[in-house]
């Protein structure tokens, strides 16, 4: 594994404990984002069943930075003893590796996958106000002039939106203006400083929901249960276009078999519970639970995936 560079070891670190009273084993869930954010809203929520689920002292701990290669590089060098783990994400293991020359971790090599827990859509949204109220509107709008969509970020998800609606649709005229985050370019979008934006569903729902941002259509191949009547692009002329945001449970290389067994038999018990469930879907976030080997067989495959969307963008973040 390749050195780790300074942002690592400048990384600011928050914790939050979720004790279950029990044996005294103390394990750390990272988050390799900040506080706030839908990873850490989904964590947060998981980390008290699991702290029930493997009778534990549980302490959700955030390292953010480099897209969520932080809090990643971190994991990868942790002891593979199950006391470990990671909430990785689509940035973190499929993303990441095409837009950093120097990654401090091998997303194939590095961990032991244990679960994908959560698969959700972004979604496609205008300000209210915009002229723009419907997918074919914005095709035709973006035909005639440029048009401006922000993102959270160069490289994330709302950003690879973007790039792989131009690539279903070269004829499309879009710019993507990247942000410090997804606050700051909903702020801006709901001001009028540009046309259109993908997000995830969390960022999402409050702003779509009060009436400031309308939304045009959700990312992923399937509808979304939390946004009833938005149809999916691919069913509105993207033929082809699925895009998820999701996350995944991730050990040191080398976790045993039997730690391995462990943490997915607290998985399946946690998203057997209805008000888990209940919970993390009232917060924008779609619960999906598929264990190893099928959730190995997906990363591979979304790996391959989004290195062809970066390459095709020419997207490069160092």
């Amino acid at each position: 594994m390749k050195k780790i560079t300074g942002i690592v070891l400048a990384a600011a670190i928050h914790s939050i404990a979720f004790s279950a009273h029990a044996d005294g084993k103390t394990i750390e869930l990272v988050v390799p984002f900040a506080t706030g954010g839908s990873t850490d809203v989904y964590a947060r929520f998981l980390a008290k069943e699991l702290a029930t689920e493997l009778k534990a002292n549980l302490i959700v701990v955030n390292r953010p930075g480099a897209g969520g290669g932080v809090g990643a590089a971190a994991v990868a060098r942790a002891v593979p003893d199950g006391k470990t783990i990671l909430l990785g994400t689509i940035s973190t293991h499929a993303i990441n590796s095409w837009i950093y020359s120097n990654m401090p971790y091998d997303p194939a090599k590095d961990f032991t996958p244990v679960a994908k827990v959560v698969a959700m859509p972004n979604v496609l949204v205008v300000r209210a106000e915009s002229p723009i109220k419907s997918v074919d509107d914005l095709v035709n709008a973006s035909k005639a002039k440029q048009l401006t969509f922000g993102s959270a970020g160069g490289g994330t998800t709302s950003n690879l939106a973007g790039e792989l609606m131009k690539q279903v649709k070269p004829e499309m005229k879009l710019t993507h203006v990247p942000y410090k985050g997804s606050a700051p370019a909903i702020t801006d979008l709901i001001g009028g400083h540009t046309d259109l934006q993908f997000d995830n569903l969390t960022s999402l729902l409050g702003q779509i929901q009060s009436g400031r941002l309308r939304a045009l259509a959700v990312s992923s191949a399937q509808p979304s249960e939390q946004l009833p009547g938005i149809k999916p692009l691919a069913e509105q002329g993207f033929k082809g276009y699925d895009l998820q945001s999701w996350f995944g449970i991730f050990l040191p290389k080398g976790a045993s078999a039997a730690t391995v067994a462990e943490l997915s038999e607290a998985l399946k018990r946690a998203y057997a519970k209805p008000e888990f469930l209940q919970q993390i879907k009232a917060a924008g976030i779609t619960p999906d639970l598929v264990l190893t080997p099928e959730f190995n067989r997906f990363v591979a495959a979304e790996q391959d995936k989004w290195g062809k969307v970066v390459k095709a963008a020419n997207i490069k973040l160092d």
